[in-house]
């Protein structure tokens, strides 16, 4: 589980303010890069497009986002939500697959770069998800990155590259 109190300590100068996913609103095409397997030390990526749509919500304090992934059958959604009072994001996943929505990851932004953590699992082993982007008006990027053994190792696991359309 992610330890709050190191993650205090890794996130004090991450902060959330609502602009801070100004970039994203609008229409977007992804190039998108992902382990085939993870957890084995795997370099094969499957790579494969989809498009994105972004919505700016609340006056910036909420965002959501489609992700649309025909080549692989599936569609997503994100939806941002920043707390005001503690100045922190969360991000919350649900797919077209299962229709749950999947615990949140919380973090913020320092300058262009954010950092998001949160619990997760993967082949039935509880894991600490990592987000990060970079957040450039035209051609941002994300990455996951996964760790099983409480955050003193990662395996980068999908690369996101988006194109403003």
């Amino acid at each position: 589980m992610v330890d709050a109190n190191q993650l205090g300590a890794k996130m004090k100068d991450y902060l959330g303010k609502a602009s801070d996913f100004d970039f994203f609103a609008g229409n977007w095409k992804i190039k998108n890069r992902r382990l085939k397997e993870t957890n084995v030390n795997s370099k094969e990526w499957d790579e494969f497009t989809a498009t994105q749509k972004c919505w700016i919500l609340l006056d910036g304090v909420a965002n959501v986002d489609e992700f649309d992934c025909p080549e692989r059958g599936f569609k997503g959604m994100s939806i941002r939500t920043l707390d005001l009072e503690r100045s922190v994001w969360s991000i919350y996943w649900v797919n077209s697959t299962s229709g749950k929505l999947l615990n949140p990851v919380v973090g913020g932004f320092k300058g262009d770069h954010g950092v998001f953590y949160g619990d997760d699992v993967d082949g039935g082993a509880p894991i600490i998800v990592r987000f990060e982007w970079q957040a450039y008006p035209t051609s941002p990027t994300w990455e996951q990155f996964y760790s099983w053994d409480g955050g003193v190792t990662w395996e980068l696991n999908w690369v996101m590259e988006l194109t403003k359309i």
